[in-house]
């Protein structure tokens, strides 16, 4: 009797790789090596060793990242770090946080970041002079937190409280319109094609992507100056015409109907309830 052959073990087929990469790309938090594998339709015996041996070069690239360890890998489009910076200035530009709040609140998920990677980052954006801690009101002891490139939330804050100490009162409103760029903005912008932002956005998709092929998210491309003051329209339409167009893909968020509306309004969206989160180079 002849030995029995060892079959051998199935292989990831090469192209199935742009299909990996979208739905990692396009996953609402970290995809487990288990999930993916089943969600590519690959075949019985794929490991999550074989899995991970096969986006090695994707993940020494920085396109895509490992959110848990080698023996238990997650892959998404985003690192920590950079995760960290986003949520930190996010929070700082809306509202007045204390450093502890602050902290606190971009921790929370999905996904959820440790404590150490926030504070990491925090700590950067104050060496970069980008986070600076204000007392609020003068004199006091309590501080927050002020991006020093939108300081919206602290101005109205002040300029309501001077008004209130000469015992007058102005709808917040109003206030917000005083301190707001945006009637020069629109002024600066009138003109502009879709198109024209459209050439915009790829240019500072590629200038800011850690590495060709990298998510670059629509809440990063907002802070660019050339693009900070494009109205929402036209920005969510250049975005749909860069992948119309097949120079871009867009990632899809995966629980967009759940979340409140202002953090909707930082998405793109096509206006028939499909939204995308971030942006990559084809």
């Amino acid at each position: 009797m002849s030995p029995r052959t060892k079959r051998a073990p199935p292989v990831i087929p090469p192209e199935t790789r742009p299909a990996i990469l979208r739905l990692i790309r396009e996953a609402s938090e970290p995809v487990k090596a288990a999930a993916l594998i089943k969600s590519a339709g690959l075949a019985k015996g794929i490991t999550a060793k074989a899995l991970q041996a096969f986006l090695d070069e994707d993940l020494g690239a920085g396109a895509i990242f490992n959110w848990g360890s080698n023996a238990t890998p997650a892959y998404w489009r985003s690192d920590r770090q950079t995760q960290a910076r986003e949520r930190l200035l996010s929070i700082a530009a809306k509202e007045l946080v204390t450093d502890k709040e602050l902290i606190g609140r971009a921790a929370i998920g999905p996904p959820k970041l440790p404590a150490g990677a926030i504070k990491d980052a925090r700590a950067k954006l104050a060496s970069e002079q980008r986070l600076s801690l204000l007392t609020s009101p003068p004199g006091s002891k309590t501080k927050v937190v002020v991006d020093t490139q939108h300081p919206e939330p602290y101005l109205e804050a002040e300029i309501a409280r001077l008004l209130q100490s000469f015992g007058r009162e102005r709808p917040a409103s109003r206030i917000r319109a005083l301190i707001s760029d945006e009637p020069a903005a629109e002024a600066q912008v009138a003109t502009a094609t879709v198109q024209e932002v459209a050439e915009k956005m790829f240019d500072a998709m590629n200038r800011i992507a850690f590495s060709p092929g990298t998510t670059v998210t629509f809440y990063r491309l907002r802070q660019q100056p050339e693009l900070a003051h494009v109205t929402k329209a036209v920005f969510d339409e250049a975005a749909l015409l860069l992948q119309r167009e097949r120079k871009a893909l867009l990632s899809l968020h995966g629980h967009a109907p759940a979340l409140p509306a202002d953090e909707r309004e930082k998405l793109v969206t096509d206006g028939l309830g499909t939204y995308y989160v971030s942006i990559y180079a084809r």
